[in-house]
């Protein structure tokens, strides 16, 4: 027996092409199905604290008159702390701001985040204190109290030379952030399951009290300054649904908000909004999303890889029938090559799971990069030993399956006929509707998705190649540590000469050839303003916009289509705007319309001075933009080096200290990264969409080559009779060829209805729908007969 199995093994050894065919698709689909059933798992389980079921966000949104969302997750510190101090329905609440920070007594000042947040934080996911005690409320002879993270403490406070024995040794030392001293009062452990409620992998470094950031001397603006990175997150009490909240503590909210707007006379119209929502919805929505089509998806891919497979194997245990019967007739026993056979099966099974688990384990770890920004959570997802072990279990049965299921097809009654390649009944066949129906929905998917691939490939090879708009090449976004943040002509005044003084020392610099103010980075859509043609908020459009500096657009090279830029004039009037071409072509405006007057919500009417050209990435589109004299000097900038040049975020920060020792840098970045961050979605989907379309071309000539082997090998006897009473080859072919051709049309009806619906619901450029059509349906017909008369030829020869 021993023997006869492993003659089997070897005889796999001896037919690579089946082989390695065989095992290259089983072993995608079982990576697959493990990776993609990990997911949908990591989606919908439960959260990993305490009472996760009753945990709770509070979701803000700033509306218009018409009730139309203009801010989503819209919550000031003030209403945070308002509410977290006034509802009853939850039994442990926190409210939780997310910060930077520059630890500023360390040599390399780096960045780090902050939290603030209120004990109970730690309680609510379970974060574990591993020295010390939380912060309190209270100051100790002015300094505040903090709680670090471990990750933090080894990252920050160690060194060679002095090594920490413990975290207790870190408790009652002192800290500088932004110049402000603070006192450690615990250390709290590394942990992954921190919540990631302001950004997917955020972590923290330092935690802080929440009223910290509360300025109590000034509630209307405190009110007024509503943000997308502050929450309140809490848990119910036993017992209770989630229920509105309360409406005398909206009310109080909404009126201070509204007084703060008419303070700065911003005008009225806009409201807040509150609700209670389950965390996991904030946490995991878009991994629920995901999940749902990639689980579709990947069922489908492995049913048809199996589908595929067993037709391809089914042909190729039929070429060995002969053999097999030779073996019996010589006197082996049945079931030893049935035995035989199930081994040999089971190998095959056994060494696609065995890569399958390398496969899977790859495509988890490069999930968790590519997916680390995008999805709260992700290196949670993570393989068990246990998982592989039912991935080889399901292998296991399914070989047993195929090798039961393939030697049903096979009779072992009249062996001399069969040993010689005759007699009726050589081999059982598949029902022929069965087969048929298989045939026409391989060719229907395989239509289906060569087109789409096709599409979505020249979509997103278009919107990489699609230009900027800008040069990017060189240029640095100087996002400086902002100390005063007064709007009164004093604070204004110094800020304006701080940044004079940095710009002269800057463009002094043999490295730098321009310098700009830039409040934000080009590409950044937080900041938002309405427009319009009369003063009407009714008739205005709400679009992004970007306060800008003289002499802005030619240093990013971004080119002035109609009017002129921005001069230092204009920044002191205050009284112009530019726009883009998308938010003109918004608001009907074109190059006859220089010098005409707009009404930028509830402000002062400004004049229209120019028209830019559109800024593009793949993430972002084309958006409308309107561009506002820099008027207020925060003396974050944009800097272009000269070309060939490279400067270190150490250069910067010692020659604005030159200018202002209290001066440091937040944040020194090229705009040609955060161009390359926002196209790489495209890139992937390219990349993505390619694979998909090489590995369905792979499948459908799998699927077909199987399929239509064992048709033709079905069919031998009716060609021989048919050949014995005189039909030459060339008609046998072109019947095959007007058989096939009836599958084919049905198949490509129902392609062609999926399709259309397809672009339907999706805009696509009838050109670019048509040539995939067409590259679909010609390949396809072309790989149809290619094989089906490859198959038919072979059965000619042998005869």
């Amino acid at each position: 027996m021993w023997k006869e199995s492993l003659s089997a093994i070897i005889t796999l050894c001896a037919k690579p092409r089946f082989t390695l065919v065989f095992v290259f698709l089983l072993t995608m689909a079982l990576a697959g199905g493990l990776v993609v059933s990990l997911f949908y798992w990591q989606a919908y389980a439960p959260l990993p604290y305490t009472h996760a079921d009753r945990l709770v966000w509070l979701h803000g949104t700033m509306v218009n008159r018409q009730e139309e969302p203009i801010m989503d997750n819209a919550l000031s510190n003030m209403a945070a702390y308002h509410i977290s101090s006034r509802t009853s329905q939850l039994e442990l609440i926190a409210p939780i701001f997310y910060g930077e920070l520059l630890y500023t007594t360390h040599a390399a000042a780096p960045q780090v985040n902050v939290t603030y947040t209120h004990p109970n934080f730690f309680t609510l996911f379970d974060l574990e204190l591993r020295a010390g005690r939380y912060f309190n409320q209270t100051q100790h002879n002015g300094t505040r109290e903090v709680v670090i993270s471990e990750c933090f403490a080894h990252r920050y406070m160690r060194s060679v030379e002095q090594p920490l024995r413990s975290m207790t040794e870190l408790l009652s030392q002192s800290i500088v952030l932004d110049n402000q001293q603070y006192r450690i009062a615990g250390v709290v452990a590394c942990s992954n399951k921190e919540p990631q409620l302001s950004a997917a992998n955020y972590r923290t470094d330092v935690f802080m009290d929440f009223n910290s950031t509360i300025n109590f001397a000034q509630p209307l603006l405190e009110h007024l300054t509503v943000r997308q990175n502050t929450f309140v997150v809490g848990r119910l009490k036993r017992s209770s649904t989630i229920k509105p909240v309360a409406p005398d503590v909206i009310g109080y909210l909404n009126q201070q908000f509204t007084q703060g707007l008419m303070s700065l006379n911003y005008g009225k119209g806009k409201h807040l909004k509150f609700k209670f929502m389950p965390l996991q919805d904030r946490l995991k929505a878009p991994l629920k999303r995901t999940s749902h089509w990639l689980l579709l998806g990947g069922s489908a891919f492995l049913l048809i890889t199996l589908v595929n497979l067993f037709t391809f194997y089914l042909l190729e245990v039929k070429k060995q029938h002969s053999e097999l019967a030779l073996k019996v007739t010589l006197g082996a026993k049945l079931s030893m090559l049935r035995g035989a056979h199930y081994i040999q099966l089971s190998a095959l099974f056994l060494i696609s799971a065995l890569c399958a688990m390398l496969l899977s384990e790859i495509t988890v770890y490069v999930i968790k990069q590519a997916a680390a920004s995008t999805y709260a959570h992700i290196h949670w997802l993570t393989i068990r030993w246990w998982h592989h072990v039912f991935m080889v279990g399901v292998a296991l049965i399914l070989s047993a399956s195929f090798a039961k299921l393939g030697l049903s097809h096979l009779s072992f009654r009249h062996l001399h006929s069969q040993m010689h390649g005759a007699g009726k009944g050589q081999v059982k066949q598949l029902p022929h509707w069965l087969t048929v129906n298989v045939l026409i929905t391989q060719l229907s998917v395989g239509i289906i998705v060569l087109c789409t691939t096709a599409w979505s490939s020249i979509y997103f090879t278009h919107r990489l190649s699609t230009p900027v708009g800008i040069d990017d090449q060189g240029v640095m976004f100087i996002e400086r540590q902002q100390h005063s943040w007064g709007k009164e002509a004093a604070h204004v005044a110094a800020r304006k000469q701080l940044f004079f003084a940095n710009q002269q020392a800057l463009l002094a610099h043999p490295k730098i050839e321009s310098v700009a103010l830039s409040a934000i980075m080009p590409f950044d859509n937080r900041y938002l303003a309405s427009i319009g043609k009369t003063p009407k908020s009714a008739d205005q459009l709400t679009v992004n916009s970007q306060l800008v500096g003289a002499g802005y657009f030619q240093l990013l090279g971004q080119k002035v289509v109609a009017g002129r830029s921005f001069n230092q004039r204009d920044t002191e009037l205050r009284n112009v705007l530019i726009m883009n071409r998308q938010a003109a072509s918004q608001l009907g405006i074109d190059e006859l319309h220089i010098g005409m007057t707009l009404y930028p919500g509830n402000q002062p009417p400004v004049i229209l001075i120019g028209i830019v050209e559109d800024i593009f990435t793949h993430t972002t589109g084309a958006l409308p933009i309107l561009y506002f004299p820099h008027n207020y000097y925060e003396t974050n900038m944009l800097v272009k080096l000269r070309p060939g040049q490279t400067m270190h975020k150490s250069e910067v920060v010692a020659l604005l200290k030159q200018q202002a020792v209290a001066q440091n840098v937040q944040r020194y970045s090229a705009l040609s990264a955060q161009i390359r961050e926002l196209n790489s979605t495209a890139m992937v989907s390219l990349i993505g969409g390619i694979g998909v379309c090489i590995l369905i071309v792979i499948q459908v000539v799998v699927g077909l080559f199987g399929l239509l082997g064992n048709l033709a090998l079905g069919q031998r006897e009716v060609i021989r009779i048919k050949q014995q009473v005189g039909a030459k080859h060339r008609h046998l072919v072109r019947e095959q060829v007007r058989l096939r051709l009836g599958h084919f049309t049905a198949a490509l009806v129902i392609a062609t209805s999926v399709i259309l619906v397809i672009a339907s619901v999706v805009t696509v450029p009838i050109s670019i729908l048509f040539f995939s059509y067409a590259f679909a349906v010609v390949f396809l017909f072309s790989l149809l007969f290619y094989i089906d008369i490859y198959h038919v030829y072979r059965q000619l020869k042998k005869d």
